[in-house]
């Protein structure tokens, strides 16, 4: 009988033994189908992030193109408004021209040189105001800044490199300078 009992304890033993190593294999494939299953979790959270991210891309770039074309678009307003406003104060100069080109018919030439001189001083009104400056000359010291000296004269009475004679006017537009005056200097 104690071989039945030893074989019985054996068999119990061997039996216990594979229940274990079953549980144990069952637990394994359980923490393996829980990590599978995490991993992909993971991928899955990890696409739905790239997708949300390119989306969000998507809207940011599409902002931003329509941000340009905004930008431009008042750029594009503002430079019209300020031409409209310029051209706006010139009507006046274009009417007495109008008018002063009216009065050279009458074969008046005293009238038609007071309108001309009349235009020409509302221009340069209307210029002055946006910022245009005519640079002084005559009687200063030649500045290649300013000047393009264009012929060179001699005159005793004044100082080695003064101007003496203006051929073009020179001007300056917001103090930056647009177009130098022609002149001629003086050389002893």
């Amino acid at each position: 009988m104690a071989k039945e009992e030893k074989m019985e304890q054996n068999v119990d033993e061997t039996i216990k033994e594979e229940a274990t190593e079953e549980q144990a294999a069952e637990e394994q494939k359980t923490e393996e189908q829980e990590t599978v299953e995490d991993v992909e979790k993971s991928v899955n959270e990890a696409a739905k992030a790239e997708e949300a991210a390119m989306e969000r891309l998507m809207r940011l770039q599409a902002d931003f193109e329509n941000y340009k074309k905004r930008t431009q678009k008042e750029k594009t307003d503002i430079y019209q408004f300020a031409l409209e406003g310029f051209v706006t104060k010139l009507l006046p100069v274009l009417d007495n021209l109008d008018r002063a080109e009216a009065a050279a018919d009458d074969d008046n030439a005293d009238k038609y040189r007071e309108g001309v001189q009349m235009v020409f001083k509302q221009l340069i009104g209307v210029l002055n105001e946006e910022g245009l400056q005519e640079i002084d000359c005559v009687g200063t010291a030649f500045d290649p800044n300013f000047h393009h000296g264009v012929a060179v004269g001699a005159d005793p009475e004044k100082d080695d490199q003064v101007v003496l004679e203006v051929f073009q006017k020179g001007y300056t537009f917001k103090d930056k300078v647009i177009r130098p005056a022609m002149v001629k200097v003086n050389q002893k």
